[in-house]
């Protein structure tokens, strides 16, 4: 009878072990978008230091140099292993400092923005219960005002935003089944907050495909006439994207930029 007991127990082991599959986990290192409206090449590179994002470098390809969304952000960690400050560096004339404040939850509360050591502002972070970052909300008022909301799948499919004293607009996405490309750098998360990448999202699970875009009048929500976005994607054998169309329709007219992907997968 106790031989018989062992048997299912290893058996019922080795079927557990075969349903938990261990993903690859892939590491966004690179991705470059194509604008051929605008004949605009933008090109970025992420660079990893023992599997953590040390830096993140965006340029026009074409060019050299990028003067609309140059980005230049440095990384810096404490003893602990947590960020303690992101550092912007894209004008050097105007040096951006987040400092980090942890809860006692080890999620970060508050962020003190100094432009050129200079304490200009301070965000508030905020989550839900199941720590997902939910809002960023600056105490200066012409600061950042913005909130997300997840789906039952527990993508961000509603992005409110009213920075610096703007009317409220809010983009509505709709997501594929596949990996988010961001999976493997989580810590981009904390820079998407405070300088927010439109196109694309590192919280949830997948990957946009489409987006609505609304402003809100009298508290109401309305659509924004015949401006939306599709997306034609291309996936890599451990589901990330590695080349994504993204086509804006707007007034009858579409509006296509080409973006592709590159991974270091281990």
């Amino acid at each position: 009878m106790k031989t018989k007991i062992y048997i299912i127990f290893l058996c019922i082991c080795c079927w557990s072990c075969q349903k938990t599959e261990q993903l690859p986990v892939c590491r966004l290192t690179k991705f470059v978008t194509e604008y051929p409206a605008t004949n605009l090449i933008h090109h970025d590179l992420i660079s990893i230091k023992n599997n953590r994002i040390e830096k993140i470098y965006s340029y026009d390809l074409r060019n050299g140099v990028d003067t609309t969304a140059r980005q230049r952000i440095f990384y810096e960690f404490d003893a602990l292993g947590k960020i303690s400050r992101i550092r912007d560096e894209s004008n050097l004339s105007r040096i951006i400092l987040f400092n980090f404040v942890y809860s006692t939850k080890g999620n970060v509360e508050k962020v003190i923005q100094l432009t050129n050591n200079v304490q200009v502002n301070e965000i508030i972070l905020e989550y839900d219960e199941k720590n997902r970052p939910t809002g960023a909300i600056s105490l200066n008022l012409v600061g950042l005002n913005r909130s997300i909301e997840y789906d039952a799948k527990g993508n961000p499919f509603r992005i409110t935003r009213a920075d610096f004293g703007s009317p409220a607009t809010v983009n509505e996405h709709t997501f594929d089944d596949k990996r988010n490309f961001f999976e493997g750098i989580p810590d981009i998360g904390l820079y998407w907050l405070l300088r927010p990448l439109y196109n694309f999202i590192p919280f949830g699970n997948n990957n946009i495909i489409g987006t609505k875009f609304y402003t809100i009048q009298s508290l109401e929500f309305k659509e924004v006439p015949d401006i939306r976005t599709a997306r034609e994607t291309t996936y890599n054998e451990q589901g990330f994207p590695t080349a994504m169309n993204i086509i804006l329709e707007n007034q009858g007219k579409a509006v296509v930029s080409k973006s592709r992907f590159e991974y270091t997968c281990e």
